[in-house]
């Protein structure tokens, strides 16, 4: 099983924040998401997509090696991004990180959320590391490690989320309901080293604010 860590386009990534991940077994780039890898001089394993964001200066450096590239038609059904998870989910993952995929076109936002919470990945740890947030995949049980004062929030993805506890927070939540259309998980804050999170029934995405704290 694998750690592997999925590049993707978006607003851009520092190299130190990227540094911190430590290492990955496989390294995948969906369409520009090669574009952040570089900038931190990350070898991207697997290229996939349909090419058309990526710049020239990462495609060449791309050619320039090993990787293999996973060429599709604009023409297709699926996001890049869709198409990168499928790749990662082949390779019997043990976690998957994708970094990058924040900012940019509200659609493509969205769409990112959508794809990064997808039940194909529901037996996956998955993390979400963007320049100032880092999000979390709940789905039963986590526990995340924080800073006192952090700021984050918990939001219900696809459907809304039933018997939800929150422990460790300004907050705490006790057999709770997020509504997909309520905003109760929204703005609360991290009381110590880490937070404790349990989801009875459906998905949360735990997104903590680094900068804000």
């Amino acid at each position: 099983m694998a750690v592997i860590h999925v590049f993707v386009g978006g607003d851009p990534v520092s190299p130190e924040r990227i540094d911190g991940l430590g290492s990955a077994d496989l390294v995948i780039a969906a369409d520009s998401g090669a574009d952040i890898a570089a900038g931190a001089a990350v070898t991207v394993d697997i290229l996939v997509g349909d090419l058309d964001s990526i710049s020239r200066r990462a495609l060449d450096r791309i050619f320039d090696g090993e990787t293999v590239i996973e060429a599709h038609s604009p023409d297709k059904d699926a996001t890049d991004l869709e198409l990168a998870l499928e790749v990662a989910l082949r390779s019997d993952p043990s976690a998957i990180v994708f970094v990058g995929g924040g900012g940019g076109r509200l659609d493509h936002l969205l769409g990112n959320v959508g794809v990064i919470g997808s039940p194909a990945a529901r037996h996956v740890p998955v993390n979400w590391v963007m320049e100032r947030e880092t999000a979390y995949v709940v789905r039963g049980g986590r526990t995340i490690p924080t800073s006192p004062g952090e700021l984050f929030s918990l939001i219900p993805i696809g459907k809304d989320a039933h018997g939800v506890h929150l422990e460790h927070a300004r907050w705490p939540l006790h057999d709770a309901s997020l509504r997909v259309h309520g905003s109760v998980g929204i703005s609360n804050i991290a009381l110590g080293q880490e937070v404790e999170i349990e989801v009875g029934e459906g998905t949360v995405l735990a997104i903590f604010n680094h900068l804000a704290s």
